[in-house]
């Protein structure tokens, strides 16, 4: 049995959950864990995070305990989750030796990428504490080159159609446009130049209100124009909507004498709604010439853009001005409707993220796409290749050592 991503397992994972569900779940997170990973380490880690009520990672952290017990227990379907989110060093050893001993369930290519966020989450921790990486960056880069060595190039290889399962449109468009309402009482436009972005955008401007396969809502605003301090005040004050995390861009970067260092900026705030539905929040930059935003793995790069009011379901919003240049810039073709859509793959402006947990990610997606979707890893394939990120040595594709 698998639970596909919807609308519905969302906001369940979303909304707040009271104590004596969240002590029945740390409990039975805590057994799972200790069963699947032979590991105190890793079911104390399980347990706090289900008594956090952090609901959504610690689900997703016990499907990849469970599916690398034994893969038909594999109920999330979420190959690509990182699981060393919020790891320590401790947990990171526990993750590597349960790596160890799952190895006999897992193919060669999902368990070499497995490593390679084990040690971006490692080399990451180094350059947060100020320590030397050389070392751990070296073997990512020898790791993840065997990885694509396995696959191979897909544009030299035949293709076939993969196996994509589409969902019924489960969008509730009552409690977004109660959410979409309440947030813009909270946040006033003539306070706040917040706008409509990506998917929510996309619905406005072509459907005339919120597409029926989306998840959430899309917002942004602009870093120069807010204090995002000040922002987490007014969501923290609201009696509507609870913050569920600030996440942060992450970048490895070089100091004069060639030292690297993490550099990391403000760039989503999740906010959770009373009734379960979601809102990003996209911080915005604008750099060279360029208007980007981001999560801890991606960058999104977009021609910078002027605002003009419009209304989306009977309230007034900001949006991009030049409606084709954006939309064009983020998802190519975008008068043709789809039912499936994935950030990771299918937005022509995706730039990787300049870490190495988004490195990671993007050569698990590539390696996987190769096995079971080839017409999508040529798409990806082409797409990294035009970035840089793919190279071509000695007649093999590799990752490009630009970090």
């Amino acid at each position: 049995m698998q639970f596909n991503k919807s609308y519905k397992l969302l906001r369940f994972l979303n909304r707040e959950h009271g104590w004596p569900s969240r002590c029945c779940m740390a409990i039975i997170g805590w057994i799972g864990a200790l069963v699947t990973t032979d590991s105190l380490i890793l079911g104390n880690a399980l347990f706090r995070e289900f008594l956090a009520d952090r609901y959504d990672i610690a689900f997703r952290k016990a499907a990849r305990f469970a599916r690398h017990w034994s893969p038909r227990l594999d109920v999330f379907n979420d190959p690509f989750f990182d699981f060393t989110m919020g790891a320590d060093c401790k947990e990171r050893r526990a993750l590597k030796r349960s790596l160890e001993r799952r190895k006999k369930n897992m193919n060669e290519t999902e368990y070499l990428t497995d490593q390679l966020y084990i040690l971006a989450a490692d080399v990451h921790a180094r350059l947060e504490s100020g320590l030397e990486a050389d070392a751990g960056i070296e073997s990512f880069y020898t790791l993840a080159d065997r990885a694509l060595a396995l696959v191979g190039s897909i544009s030299t290889s035949p293709l076939s159609v993969g196996n994509g399962v589409v969902r019924e449109p489960d969008f509730n468009k009552a409690e977004a446009v109660q959410a979409l309402k309440d947030i813009a009482d909270l946040l006033p436009l003539a306070e706040w130049r917040w706008y409509v972005v990506s998917g929510t955008f996309l619905g406005l401007h072509r459907e005339g209100g919120f597409l029926p396969h989306d998840y959430d809502i899309d917002l942004g605003i602009n870093a120069e124009e807010v204090d995002v301090d000040d922002v987490l005040k007014v969501l923290g004050e609201s009696k509507f909507f609870v913050i569920k995390k600030l996440d942060h861009h992450i970048e490895v970067l070089r100091t004069s004498d060639g030292r690297r260092y993490l550099r990391k900026r403000p760039s989503i705030i999740k906010i959770i709604h009373e009734n379960g539905l979601q809102i990003d929040l996209f911080i915005h930059y604008t750099e060279d010439g360029l208007c980007w935003h981001g999560s801890s793995i991606h960058r999104w790069e977009n021609t910078p853009f002027q605002l003009t009011a419009r209304e989306l379901e009977g309230v007034v919003v900001n949006s991009p001005r030049n409606s084709d240049l954006y939309l064009t810039e983020n998802y190519g073709d975008w008068r043709t409707p789809v039912k499936e859509f994935d950030c990771t793959t299918g937005t022509p402006n995706l730039v990787v993220a300049g870490n190495f947990i988004s490195y990671a990610l993007f050569i698990k997606c590539y390696v996987f796409f190769v096995e079971r979707d080839p017409k999508r890893a040529l798409k990806m394939e082409k797409n990294l290749r035009h970035s840089g990120f793919f190279v071509e040595s000695e007649g093999k594709l590799r990752v490009a050592r630009k970090i």
